[in-house]
């Protein structure tokens, strides 16, 4: 049995002679007298090929672990296997955990340390293409230009990251068809639910259990003005690469089943400065929660209010302050006209009433104005970042 040879291994020992995992614990608990942490990957998958072993565990937790240091990690990563074969109440060991953690996708500022060859601004574009997740991020080579790493890798029939977001929402979901709709409709631009019914032909009242199983994948999330938690949201998707898949490789199948992967990335190549907008905004909003960040903020997200919008909103009620900030993926620095009209939004903003201090902070992929720079200089309220400057808020921040 591989664990049982790699505990041996770990003792130096010669690998015992068991079969199960009842027999492997029973040698670990001999051998060990202090404190010892077992870590299990893929957990999900071992109670997929046989249902039996949640009962088995129960067995090694309850009879043969209950009296020692030993404890047991178990990881997986399929949630909904997790969830069924280990944290629900039917599992056999519902009530046994200590504690639990949903890993979330890394930071932009742990992303950069995928790729240390690439600048800031290609950073950022990388985080639009293939998220937070190590997996997908392993898979790009910052040796080759960012395009050539998506024709390549993501582009190309037979790759691990062309079927990957179909692969997992087979493993997760029943009628992958129907949640594959969806996700493509929010990831051109439908968000609110009569939005997203409507994209795919469906009545607005048949959908909301497909966006409930969807947010608990952590595909999906309901995304509310940062003032008013309970306030009418607007569904985005959560995972940068799946909003990149369901933007360009899902309506591309036919040519790309073709191996015809040059007019695709073509087309990528045309429009990911406006994919890459979106995504440069939620890179400055985790940027904005870092310690290095000129103003603190105990809440941060986006505000909206009719038609007004504003793509970063930090708070912190302790301070009564209020940070206000915008952010442009364009090829031409910004000038004053951003400053007045975020200034001019300001008052719409409802929170605190008017017993508040207020800051700007702005953010440029191509730099600002001479003017605007002068106004910052003068101005202790006012803050300006390009994507170096926001990259090296995370370094700073760590």
């Amino acid at each position: 049995m591989q664990f049982a040879r790699q505990c041996a291994d770990h003792f130096d020992d010669v690998p015992p002679d068991v079969d199960s995992f009842l027999d492997a614990f029973r040698y670990l608990k001999g051998r060990v007298d202090d404190s010892f942490v077992v870590a299990l990957d893929e957990f999900s998958y071992l109670v997929e090929s046989d249902e039996a072993i949640p009962s088995v565990f129960q067995t090694v937790v309850d009879e043969l672990l209950a009296d020692t240091d030993i404890s047991i990690v178990l990881l997986g990563s399929s949630i909904s296997m997790m969830e069924e074969g280990v944290l629900s109440y039917e599992s056999p060991l519902y009530g046994r955990r200590t504690g639990q953690w949903r890993l979330e996708p890394l930071s932009a500022g742990n992303v950069a340390k995928f790729f240390p060859q690439y600048d800031a601004e290609t950073i950022i574009q990388a985080y639009s293409v293939l998220g937070g997740v190590p997996a997908y991020l392993e898979k790009f080579d910052d040796h080759d230009g960012l395009f050539t790493n998506i024709e390549r890798h993501i582009l190309s029939k037979g790759e691990f990251l062309y079927e990957e977001p179909e692969f997992l929402l087979r493993q997760e979901l029943r009628e992958p068809t129907t949640y594959m709709a969806i996700l493509e409709a929010i990831a051109n631009g439908a968000t609110r639910v009569t939005d997203i019914a409507n994209s795919i032909d469906k009545k607005a009242s048949g959908i909301s259990r497909y966006l409930q199983n969807l947010t608990q994948l952590a595909l999906v999330e309901r995304e509310t003005p940062v003032t008013d938690p309970d306030g009418r949201g607007v569904y985005k998707l959560t995972d940068q690469f799946v909003r990149f898949w369901f933007r360009y490789v899902s309506p591309n199948r036919g040519t790309l089943e073709q191996g015809r992967t040059e007019p695709v990335r073509d087309s990528i190549a045309e429009s990911l400065p406006t994919h890459t907008s979106f995504a440069f905004e939620e890179v400055c909003r985790q940027a904005v929660c870092t310690s290095s960040f000129p103003v603190s903020c105990s809440r941060v997200g986006r505000w909206w209010y009719g038609e007004e919008e504003t793509d970063v909103v930090g708070l912190n009620p302790q301070t009564n302050t209020l940070l206000l900030g915008e952010c442009k993926w364009t090829n031409s620095p910004v000038g004053r006209s951003l400053l007045d009209a975020v200034e001019a939004t300001e008052p719409e903003v409802r929170w605190q009433g008017s017993d508040r201090d207020v800051e700007y902070a702005l953010f440029s992929r191509s730099g600002f104005t001479d003017g605007l720079e002068d106004s910052a200089a003068e101005r202790d309220d006012l803050h300006l970042f390009t994507p170096s400057d926001v990259m090296a808020l995370f370094e700073n921040g760590a």
